[in-house]
């Protein structure tokens, strides 16, 4: 048997996200990949199907840094063609269920975007972006010439990107940046920086002001990093290893925004060198109790209910990511998690 590649991972994670987010299609069977002259004639008239044709791949190459033994990318272009059931007396008629079955693959499609693609132990190496692709009359004429004696029926394109083969090698992360600026390093004969530096001034990004629109039942939290010491908020965080603690770890305070009295769990990300930014620890649930971060009165004067202590999940050089998650239950289809913006904190060594 051939083994698995990302091309074909991506195929059947795309028939599964339709299988569990349209109501009609509730059987594999109902929704084939392939050759439509090969898959449409077997499908069952009597009721409403789903064909996956994947028509062109195109090689993406190789990163600028990549190497021969690294994976290359490429893109896959597929074509979903309706295959609406036949009406009786009570039924819509065919050419309406195309329609019907179009307006779900792209409503789906619409609402999530991006294909999970795993490796062989089950451990995600790559997101494809899923986006809709335009096909005039031509190319449609084109594609479905060649189908033999199978009529054209409603389809909609998309291209999905990027898909890397071998799939079993790992897309390679780097750290996230958390402050810009500029350094120089040279030899010790040269003169040493003088004491006032270069005046060369840098920043971290700016928390504004934030009103989480709470009324939208898909709302998503927002959070900040809280200095109340210095009565500053902040998005990153630069801390010198010889300011954690000598055992145990580094509080923070945290404000989150949202639905008041709603529900979100405070979660981290740690970087590692070898398996790339993955989950740490277990998640801290948090009671919301507004819908406002305002830098200019959050001070003045401060609600201790409005932070959230949580500790930092490193005790060494290293990034932890933070964020506020929340899951949404949709009705009738399958439930989402809601993702706040990221905090950044890096631990690094004095005067680095």
């Amino acid at each position: 048997m051939l083994p698995v590649s990302a091309m074909s991972d991506v195929a059947n994670k795309l028939r599964n996200v339709l299988l569990a987010e349209i109501d009609d299609l509730d059987d594999v069977k109902r929704i084939r990949i392939g050759h439509p002259n090969d898959t449409i004639g077997g499908m069952d008239t009597g009721l409403n199907n789903l064909n996956l044709f994947f028509y062109n791949v195109k090689y993406d190459g190789y990163p600028a840094d990549g190497l021969s033994a690294n994976p290359f990318y490429v893109r896959l272009f597929c074509l979903i063609t309706a295959v609406g059931a036949k009406a009786d007396a009570l039924s819509p008629s065919a050419g309406e269920n195309d329609l019907r079955l179009i307006g779900e693959v792209m409503r789906v499609l619409h609402q999530q975007p991006v294909i999970s693609v795993d490796g062989g132990d089950s451990n995600e190496i790559a997101q494809l972006q899923v986006v809709p692709h335009s096909l005039g009359l031509g190319n449609l004429n084109h594609i479905w010439s060649t189908q033999g004696d199978t009529a054209y029926r409603l389809s909609v394109a998309y291209e999905m990107a990027l898909a890397p083969v071998p799939l079993t090698e790992p897309v390679e992360r780097s750290p996230r940046v958390g402050q810009l600026g500029t350094g120089s390093q040279g030899t010790t004969d040269v003169e040493p920086m003088p004491a006032v530096g270069f005046g060369i001034e840098t920043s971290a990004p700016v928390v504004p002001a934030i009103v989480v629109d709470s009324s939208k039942p898909d709302w998503s939290p927002q959070i900040c990093l809280v200095d109340d010491a210095n009565s500053a908020l902040a998005y990153t965080r630069l801390v010198p290893k010889s300011d954690l603690p000598a055992s145990g770890f580094l509080p923070l305070k945290v404000a989150v925004a949202g639905r008041a009295s709603g529900q979100a769990n405070l979660v981290w990300d740690t970087w590692n060198p070898t398996a790339g930014w993955i989950r740490s620890g277990s998640s801290q649930a948090v009671t919301i109790q507004t819908d406002t971060i305002d830098p200019d009165d959050f001070f003045a004067p401060l609600d201790p209910a409005l932070l959230t202590a949580i500790d930092l999940p490193i005790q060494d050089n290293g990034q932890a990511t933070l964020y506020a998650e929340r899951v949404f239950a949709r009705p009738g289809r399958a439930p989402v998690t809601l993702r706040s913006n990221p905090l950044l904190v890096t631990v690094h060594e004095a005067g680095t």
